[in-house]
C-alpha cells in the first residue's frame, strides 16, 4: 500500500510564459501510482503541463522530480527514455500498414542477413498486444480496425516502451459508449500493472468514475486536487469555471442581425454514434456558434453541411429548397464555404503563394480558355488582402511562411473571393495568437454585416460567446441547449456541455 502512495512525478511550482502571459503559474502537481485526471476548459493549462512533462516544452520556473530526483527533459525522446509515454487524442498511425509495422517501426527484429525477421517481429508485437488483453492478429492492416481498436493499439505501442507514466489525451472523444467501457477496462488494467496514469478529458462522468484523484486547472493555476470520491460534477464545474458572476447585458453594443430570413435549416441530423437528431436554423447575416467539448459532434455537423460526411439521415434546406450535398464541390456550387480545423493539412497549400491560395476558388471567373487574366487576378488579390488586413501585404510570399493567424485569414479570404452565402469555420482560432484572434473575429463580423451567414464551430466557449449572435451547445451528439450571448454566460453553456 505504501508503494502505491509513492510519488512518481512531482511538478514543484512549475511556471511557463508565452509572450509575457502565464500559461502555467507556480503549479504544484503530484502523480502517484493511480489514475489521476486533469480537467479544465481550453486555455486552462492542461496542454502546457503535459508538454512540459513529455519534454516538448521547458518550464520557465520550478522543478520536475521523477521518483524523488530532479530531472530535466531536453526532448520528448529524452522523456521517453525516462519512461514517460503519451497517447495523443489525434491518432498517429499509418492506415495502410499492419499493426506490426506501426507498432514495431524502427525496432523490428532482424536476421543475420540484415533483412527484417517478420516472424519474430510479429511475435514481439503480439506480446505487446497481449499486455492489454488485445486479441488481434499483428498482420492486420491498421485501417481495417475499428477506431476503438486503433486507439487500443496506440495504448499497446506506448506500453511497449515499459513506461512508469502513461498520459492519455481525450482517449474516448471519438468512441461509442460500448467502446468507452472497453477502454476504461484497459486503463484500469494498465494501472493494476503499476503504471501511473494521467487522464485528460472533458467528460466529467468518466473522470469521476475512472479516477482516483482529480486536479482542476483554471487560467494556468491549480484550483484543487481532491479524491474523486469526494467530488460531484457540480463541484468540478464550479472549479473549472469559477463562481459565475452575473453578466452585464451587452445589448448596447451587440450586433443586430439584419434579416430574420432563414437561409439554412437542419432537421434531425443523425450520424451513427456521433449525431443524434440535431436540428437548428441559420438566418441571413447571422453568426451562429456551435460549441461543445471534444467528441460532442460539433465538427460532424459542419462536415454534413459541406458534403464531407454523407452517411447521415435527416433533412437540410437551403433557402427553403431541399439541399443534399453529395460532396464538397456540390456544396460550393450551392454557395457554401468551409474552413477545416486542420489548417495545414486541409486548408492552405503551403508551397503556393498567398495570392494563389486566395484565388484558388475563383479561377473560373478570372480565366478564359485556360489562361488566367493577371490584371483581374492582381486586382482581386489586392482588394481582398486589404479587406482582411493581411500582413505582410505581399501576395508573392509562400503562405506557409506566415503566422498562424495570417494563414487562417488567408484561408478565409479564399471564400471571400468566391463570395459564398454561408461560411462554415471549424475551430478558426486554433493555433492562433491572442492578437490575431481578435482580428479574425472582427473580419467575421464584417462578413456577417455584409450579409454572409457564418457558422463558427468551436470548443472555445468564452471566445464564441464574444463573437456570435446565437450559440447552440451540443453534448454527446445531441443539442443540449441554446443561448443568446447578449444575455447569458459562457459558463452556463460549458456546464451544459459537460453535464
Amino acid at each position: 500500500m505504501e508503494k502505491d502512495n509513492e510519488i512518481v512525478v512531482h511538478l514543484d511550482h512549475v511556471s511557463k510564459q508565452f509572450g509575457g502571459i502565464y500559461a502555467l503559474s507556480e503549479v504544484d502537481f503530484e502523480l502517484r501510482k493511480e489514475i489521476h485526471s486533469i480537467v479544465g476548459h481550453n486555455g486552462a493549462g492542461k496542454s502546457t503541463l503535459v508538454k512540459i512533462l513529455i519534454g516538448a516544452l521547458k518550464p520557465d520556473g520550478g522543478q520536475i522530480c521523477l521518483h524523488g530526483k530532479p530531472v530535466t527533459f531536453f526532448s520528448p525522446r529524452d522523456a521517453q527514455n525516462h519512461k514517460i509515454a503519451m497517447v495523443w487524442q489525434e491518432l498517429a498511425n499509418f492506415q495502410n500498414l499492419t499493426i506490426t509495422e506501426n507498432l514495431m517501426m524502427h525496432r523490428f527484429a532482424y536476421k543475420k542477413s540484415g533483412r527484417i525477421d517478420w516472424k519474430e517481429s510479429h511475435k514481439r508485437c503480439r506480446q505487446y498486444l497481449e499486455r492489454i488483453s488485445l486479441d488481434i492478429e499483428p498482420q492486420t492492416l491498421m485501417g481495417d480496425l475499428p477506431l476503438a481498436q486503433q486507439q487500443l493499439v496506440e495504448f499497446a505501442k506506448a506500453l511497449s516502451y515499459d513506461p512508469d507514466v502513461l498520459i492519455l489525451d481525450e482517449p474516448t472523444s471519438a468512441l461509442s459508449f460500448t467502446e468507452q467501457e472497453i477502454l476504461y477496462e484497459k486503463v484500469r488494467l494498465i494501472k493494476s500493472q503499476g503504471v501511473a496514469v494521467i487522464f485528460i478529458s472533458h467528460k466529467l462522468e468518466e473522470v469521476i468514475s475512472l479516477s482516483d484523484r482529480i486536479t482542476v486547472l483554471r487560467d494556468g493555476k491549480k484550483v484543487f486536487t481532491k479524491n474523486a470520491s469526494e467530488l460531484n460534477k457540480e463541484q468540478i464545474v464550479e472549479g473549472i469555471v469559477g463562481k459565475a458572476a452575473v453578466k452585464e447585458s451587452k445589448s448596447a453594443d451587440s450586433r443586430a442581425v439584419q434579416s430574420k430570413d432563414k437561409i439554412l435549416q437542419a432537421e434531425e441530423l443523425y450520424v451513427d454514434r456521433r449525431l443524434n437528431k440535431v436540428s437548428f436554423d441559420l438566418q441571413k447575416g447571422e453568426i451562429l456558434g456551435l460549441t461543445g467539448v471534444s467528441g460532442s459532434g460539433i465538427t460532424e455537423v459542419g462536415q454534413v453541411l459541406f458534403g464531407i460526411e454523407r452517411d447521415y439521415t435527416g433533412r437540410l434546406l437551403l433557402n427553403g429548397t431541399l439541399y443534399e450535398p453529395g460532396n464538397p464541390r456540390e456544396a460550393v456550387d450551392k454557395g457554401l464555404g468551409y474552413v477545416s480545423k486542420n489548417r495545414k493539412e486541409e486548408g492552405i497549400i503551403p508551397g503556393m503563394s498567398v495570392g494563389d491560395n486566395i484565388i484558388l476558388s475563383t479561377l473560373k471567373k478570372i480565366s478564359r480558355a485556360g489562361w488566367i487574366n493577371r490584371r483581374q487576378s492582381r486586382e482581386r488579390i489586392e482588394s481582398i488582402m486589404e479587406t482582411i488586413d493581411l500582413k505582410p501585404r505581399n501576395p508573392e510570399l509562400a503562405i506557409g511562411s506566415l503566422s498562424g493567424g495570417n494563414q487562417q485569414k488567408g484561408v478565409i479570404a479564399r471564400w471571400i473571393s468566391k463570395r459564398v452565402d454561408v461560411l462554415i469555420l471549424d475551430e478558426p482560432t486554433r493555433g492562433v495568437d491572442v492578437g490575431a484572434i481578435q482580428k479574425i473575429y472582427s473580419l467575421i463580423k464584417k462578413l456577417a454585416d455584409e450579409g454572409i451567414s457564418v457558422i463558427i464551430i468551436s470548443s472555445e466557449f468564452e471566445e464564441i460567446f464574444d463573437v456570435c449572435d446565437r450559440v447552440i451547445v451540443l453534448n454527446k451528439g445531441s443539442v443540449a441547449g441554446e443561448f443568446e450571448p447578449v444575455s447569458s454566460n459562457w459558463e452556463d453553456a460549458f456546464a451544459l456541455a459537460v453535464k
